[in-house]
């Protein structure tokens, strides 16, 4: 597998929570679709659907601010401004590792070239971002299971077989991630993500995991889960 390693950051991000209806909850980070999401815009590709990898390290620490928004709502057809509690992320900052053997190089080209089909941003139209390319890898290897990990990753709470705690971490459990995507706006399964809130390192046992379907990888001088 190859991979590309590239950066976003912004002001303000919002990814919203499926289940919130009245207040929209934002997870605490970008998820892994929302990242594959930003490839399929730099790449200019809609209704973006691959089996690549994604890893994502948080470079500032997880801040959140409520503000109430006027939002454009519809009644019959015909519109109307409507108050809406929003839960907004402050300061955002993700550095974000695509990994595999379909995008990678095509990514990496676009990135260098800063050339970006569709506007790129954060969860919502009102947070542009502009990704910022970092690194390019010809090749990385998994790390085998049973392994002892530590990564500045947020990790797939199904990769744990026994996490070692740290005084100086302050550790949180995010669930309800999307997994799967199917096209034509359609999901499978969830996952659930551990997360040190400033973004530091997390060390664990790597558990035996034979579907595959989330990866330890060794990218550059990292390691880095991917979903």
């Amino acid at each position: 597998m190859k991979a590309v390693v590239f950066d976003v950051k912004g002001t303000i991000a919002h990814f919203r929570r499926p289940d919130t209806t009245a207040t929209h909850l934002t997870y605490p980070f970008i998820t892994p679709l929302a990242a594959k999401g930003l490839v399929g815009a730099i790449l200019g590709i809609t209704d973006f659907m691959t089996r690549d990898h994604v890893g994502i390290q948080l470079l500032n620490p997880v801040r959140t601010s409520a503000q109430q928004l006027s939002m454009l709502g519809k009644d019959s057809g015909n519109t109307f401004n409507r108050p809406t509690t929003v839960e907004l992320l402050v300061n955002p900052a993700y550095r974000i590792y695509y990994v595999g053997d379909e995008y990678v190089e095509e990514l990496a080209e676009s990135l260098k070239k800063r050339h970006y089909v569709y506007h790129t941003y954060l969860g919502v139209a009102y947070a542009i971002t502009c990704p910022k390319f970092l690194q390019y890898y010809e090749k990385v290897d998994l790390i085998p299971a049973e392994e002892i990990v530590e990564t500045c990753s947020v990790v797939p709470t199904n990769l744990i077989q026994k996490i070692f705690l740290q005084e100086d971490r302050y550790y949180s459990r995010a669930g309800g991630f999307m997994k799967d995507y199917l096209g034509e706006r359609r999901f499978e399964r969830s996952i659930s993500f551990i997360y040190e809130k400033d973004g530091q390192s997390i060390k664990f046992q790597l558990k035996k995991n034979d579907n595959k379907e989330c990866l330890v990888a060794q990218i550059g001088d990292k390691q880095i889960c991917l979903v």
